[in-house]
């Protein structure tokens, strides 16, 4: 069986891993040492003595690089140089393979794939997975460890297999790329608590990623992995988007909108409409703006909102989740600061300071990784950048979160 030796020493624990051994990792690693430095966040944080310690770990992992590497463990290595810098937006994920959405729909091609040594050499777990799976149920929905279903056709163990470290197992699979065994994620705890940093692979594609500060909370490890026993999932909004940009009464004195992205290729008609809405509908005291799954776009979608909205005397309250990022956590920030707002549910994602203008992406020197930079900066939300922006009042999981919200207004003005 053989043993990655960062991941040995990081996780502790013993797994059958892919045979796979081809990835000269210190030419991967040199490209992300130099591609890093060219980033917005690298340039404002990474100055003086942190600089040493940037260039002595860069070099510190290189030493571990004269044999080479596995895939795996030389993608958590690239990824332990980037996360010395606080920027979200900035990522690291493995190129996708011949697993495309075409071949996914064939079926003689997915009989192929799983004869390959792709497939039968895939990370996989020791654990006996019927064993593995009754040890887990009755895992509370506040302990990571437990079954979590990912979609409607996998099903997952995750389990401890150090202090701070954990694996998920697929258990069971409806999917025929995958299968039970097999590896899907590595999680280490972060620095911050109930928060994770996870190596997982693509649900479809099975390509690495990198999930910094990823937030557990009540059964939920991301918006399509949750623990089997979740009846409720509160903190996620469940909508269509049509739904979005319509300002709705939920009573005589509070009225409701959902902002579900500031995309600036799809919603400047929505804009456009919302801010009439604004200006002829707007009557009531109090506004809850829904920011929850909003992953950002442009001040251009969220400004002029916000300019509307300054014309009216209205009390705002804005709900947020994990998912709620990058431009909607400004757009959070500016209603407290500039509004007085209230922010109730979870924390934001914390992906706030840093961005890409152009949006293009390299391909490391093996051609196996893509890097993705930022070129773009606000200064002013560094202080927000992978902790987010903490709500003033936390939502719990029992009930809907607008009804706690409207429970919360209705309570302050008594």
């Amino acid at each position: 069986m053989k043993k990655l030796s960062i991941l040995i020493l990081l996780l502790n624990f013993n797994l059958n891993l892919a045979a796979k051994s081809n990835c000269d990792c210190a030419s991967e690693l040199d490209f992300v040492y130099e591609q890093i430095q060219t980033t917005a966040s690298f340039k404002d944080q990474i100055k003086g003595e942190k600089k040493l310690m940037f260039k002595e770990n860069y070099q510190k992992l290189r030493a571990q690089m004269k044999d080479e590497q596995s895939k795996l463990d030389c993608f958590w290595k690239l990824n332990q140089l980037m996360s010395m810098v606080q920027d979200k937006h900035a990522t690291l994920t493995e190129n996708p393979s011949s697993l495309d959405e075409k071949n996914l729909q064939n079926s003689s091609f997915i009989a192929r794939y799983r004869e390959t040594d792709e497939f039968k050499n895939f990370p996989r777990s020791d654990r006996n997975l019927d064993e593995l799976a009754k040890s887990l149920d009755g895992k509370s929905l506040d302990e990571v460890e437990g079954v979590y279903t990912i979609g409607s056709k996998l099903k997952m163990g995750v389990y401890r297999v150090a202090e701070d470290s954990l694996v998920g197992v697929i258990l069971e699979s409806q999917d025929e790329i995958w299968e039970p065994g097999q590896i899907f994620a590595y999680l280490k705890q972060s620095n911050i608590d109930s928060h994770f940093d996870i190596m997982h692979y693509g649900t479809n594609q099975k390509n690495l990623k990198f999930s910094k500060a990823q937030f557990f909370d009540h059964g939920m490890l991301f918006p399509s992995v949750l623990k089997e026993n979740l009846k409720n999932n509160h903190a996620w909004i469940d909508k269509a988007a049509e739904d979005s940009y319509q300002l709705s009464n939920l009573s005589d004195d509070i009225q409701y909108v959902w902002l579900n992205s500031f995309s600036r290729t799809t919603k400047p008609k929505d804009r456009d409409a919302l801010i009439s809405q604004i200006q002829t509908d707007l009557t009531a005291k109090n506004l809850i703006i829904d920011l929850r799954n909003n992953g950002g776009g442009a001040d251009k979608i969220s400004l002029p909102i916000l300019k509307e909205l300054k014309k009216k005397k209205v009390n705002i309250y804005v709900i947020t989740n994990f998912f709620t990022g990058s431009n909607a956590e400004m757009t959070t920030v500016r209603l407290k600061d500039k509004f007085d707002a209230i922010q109730l549910g979870q924390r934001t994602y914390g992906a706030i300071s840093y961005g890409s203008n152009y949006g293009k992406s390299f391909n490391s020197p093996s051609g196996l990784f893509n890097f993705y930079p930022t070129d773009m900066r606000q200064r002013e939300f560094i202080e927000f950048e992978e902790v987010g922006v903490q709500p003033d009042v936390k939502l719990n999981q029992e009930s809907d979160w607008v009804e706690q919200t409207i429970a919360y207004i209705q309570n302050s003005d008594k």
